[in-house]
């Protein structure tokens, strides 16, 4: 008992020893990357833990420790050259060499007069993403739903769009073709037409979201990835907006306006739960917490997130 105890400890303290290190620069978030790809390492651990269960061996735990070490200490397995793996796990930060983005491309969405709704799509293993509202988008002589500023280091991405039967819905979708270690890194700047109401589904490997959807008509935010960290802020809308955040490591904070209705609920170890939200003015309500206003709030946000570690934090900010 005491070792599975140590094991446990042990993880959760190497776990957030990485994750200090990424919000501080001395890691890179790529390091995630590097910590999937060992995933097989799991299955040996878990022959451990079922091999040796009269010993109470934590093979789990331990499989976690080795998948983290190895991570932390290579975390960007991709090529070979110096400029391809600029960073070495190290007590103190040194200047690295990072290697340049290599492309970068305008992408515009044409908006018909009788689309009023937008889905976007974006896939990548390992990506960069700012989103924001524009209002100039509706207000040119031939207006735009989206504009989107995409870079990249080795892959070029595939960007294509089309309108449902009806005409009323434009579908975006901005991929990357390869999802190998060669696919590399991709920068996204995405600009929306406020006008449109707007669902936006984000999958891949490890994402960095920063989203300013304050003046945007946002419907739903779906994402999966296996490392995520997400910055996102909300405004007034009149409607329900939902956001689903599913990922093995996650760091979220979301700002809402005060007189909007917040149900948040997370699901995860006991770790990542064992959040007191009363502070914000929320309550508990079974599973979630919930604002007092929420079923009679006219713009109400329904905040779901899993994950297996991570930090989520909430800024009613009054606007």
């Amino acid at each position: 008992m005491m070792t599975k105890r140590l094991m446990n400890g042990l993880v959760l303290v190497f776990l957030g020893a990485i994750l200090l290190m990424n919000t501080t620069g001395y890691l890179p978030w790529s390091v995630w990357d590097s910590a999937i790809s060992y995933w097989p390492i799991l299955l040996i651990g878990l022959g451990i833990q079922v091999a040796f269960s009269r010993w109470k061996v934590p093979g789990l735990a331990l499989a976690v420790l080795v998948i983290l070490v190895l991570a932390a200490m290579n975390p960007s397995r991709s090529g070979s050259r110096p400029y391809d793996r600029p960073w070495r796990f190290r007590m103190f930060p040194k200047t690295s060499v990072l290697r340049p983005l290599e492309g970068n491309k305008e992408f515009k969405a044409p908006l018909s007069p009788r689309v009023s709704r937008l889905k976007l799509d974006m896939r990548a293993p390992s990506v960069e993403i700012e989103i924001k509202g524009a209002p100039e988008l509706n207000e040119k002589s031939e207006p735009e739903a989206l504009v989107a500023n995409l870079s990249w280091d080795r892959t070029e991405p595939q960007c294509e769009f089309s309108q449902n039967e009806s005409a009323d819905e434009l579908k975006v979708a901005l991929t990357s073709p390869v999802w190998s270690d060669d696919a590399g890194k991709q920068v996204w700047n995405v600009s929306l037409n406020p006008s449109l109401i707007t669902a936006v589904n984000v999958a891949g490997g490890v994402a960095d979201l920063t989203m300013d959807c304050s003046s945007v008509f946002l419907e739903n935010l779906t994402v999966s990835t296996g490392v995520a960290k997400l910055d996102i802020s909300l405004g007034l809308t009149g409607r329900e907006t939902k956001v689903v955040l599913s990922s093995g490591v996650a760091n979220v904070s979301v700002k809402v306006p005060e007189t909007a209705g917040v149900r948040l609920s997370v699901s995860g170890p006991p770790l990542v739960t064992r959040l007191d939200f009363s502070k914000n003015g929320l309550v508990k309500e079974g599973g979630a917490w919930v604002t007092r206003d929420y079923s009679n709030a006219s713009t109400r946000f329904d905040i779901r997130v899993s994950c297996g570690a991570g930090k989520i934090s909430l800024d009613r900010t009054g606007r």
